[in-house]
């Protein structure tokens, strides 16, 4: 638990991107590409959320709030976020379907995520 809730718009992007950076090793090693891709991906919208703790004083036990607000701050995010980068070519509904159905990729765990981590930052009450 931080002692000052603004740390939190410090701590919780910064320790999503360590984490996340965890798994680059995985997917073609870690370079200048995969750190963008994660900062783009991962600590852009957990900084936004952040935003939404500090602003809207939450604390430990509002958990339908963290998962709710969470997973529609990283669906959001990722609609706009495929929309912008999507080079596919496939037909209209296809598209959509697919981005709609990434979106819920990215928000569900991010949800989770946001329950287990950002908890240990947030003030009891």
């Amino acid at each position: 638990m931080l002692k000052n809730p603004k740390l939190i718009l410090l701590v919780f992007p910064l320790l999503t991107q360590i984490i996340i950076s965890l798994f680059l090793p995985f997917f073609g090693g870690i370079n200048a590409d995969g750190m963008f891709d994660v900062f783009v991906l991962a600590t852009i919208p957990a900084f936004l959320f952040a935003i939404v703790c500090v602003v809207q004083k939450y604390h430990q036990r509002n958990l339908v709030q963290i998962a709710f607000f969470s997973g529609m701050v990283m669906f959001l995010y990722s609609i706009i976020t495929i929309s912008v980068y999507a080079d596919e070519a496939i037909s209209g509904w296809g598209n959509s379907l697919a981005i709609i159905l990434y979106a819920l990729m990215f928000a569900l765990p991010s949800s989770v995520y946001a329950l287990i981590i950002l908890r240990l930052f947030l003030p009891k009450k």
